[in-house]
């Protein structure tokens, strides 16, 4: 072989390591299109999927938080209709028991059976509390109409004062249970 063959030779490998590298590049190239054509028919799709996927998840869990405050809220509502429903009917005799005092004559207020009376409402106001529901005085406040009903007037120098009540309004957590029915100063 002649020097001139090998430098053909030598030239020959040197144009077809030249061609085997532009075909890797080539194919390389290929493969990254066909990467991005399937990344944009399979994966862009999948990440409108995804997006969609998380928003409907958001839509949901948001869903889910409201049926759980609801369902708290429309528990305690029930709660406090069964117990005020119980109460309304129990508050009444608290009313006679303190109507009783109140009319008691000072002469029989030293007797065994009054100071049981008084022992009794003692009681009741003690359970009523434990069980959150709180009476609360109205005499020589301005009346408030969620709070108190009017039964009459009368005459007095203080204009719409609480004289008098016939019965206490009372409260279940945070609730009225029951309004107040009052008496009113009027000056007229």
């Amino acid at each position: 072989m002649t020097q001139h063959e090998e430098k053909e030779n030598k030239e020959k490998k040197e144009i077809i390591e030249e061609m085997e590298e532009e075909l890797e590049q080539i194919q390389d190239e290929e493969w990254e299109i066909q990467e991005e054509i399937v990344d944009e028919r399979y994966c862009g799709n999948a990440s409108d999927e995804l997006e969609k996927t998380k928003e409907l998840l958001a839509k949901i869990q948001a869903d889910f938080d409201n049926f759980k405050k609801r369902t708290i809220r429309d528990r305690d509502d029930m709660i406090f209709f069964l117990k005020s429903d119980i109460f309304k009917k129990v508050l009444p005799r608290v009313d006679d028991i303190d109507r009783m005092i109140e009319n008691t004559p000072e002469e029989l207020q030293d007797n065994a059976l009054f100071e049981w009376v008084l022992s009794l409402k003692k009681a009741f106001e003690k359970d009523l509390t434990a069980m959150w529901v709180k009476p609360f005085d109205s005499i020589w406040k301005e009346p408030n109409p969620d709070r108190h009903e009017v039964m009459t007037k009368i005459p007095w120098w203080k204009d719409w004062i609480i004289m008098q009540e016939f019965e206490k309004w009372y409260n279940l957590w945070d609730k009225v249970l029951r309004v107040a029915k009052v008496v009113v100063g009027s000056w007229e």
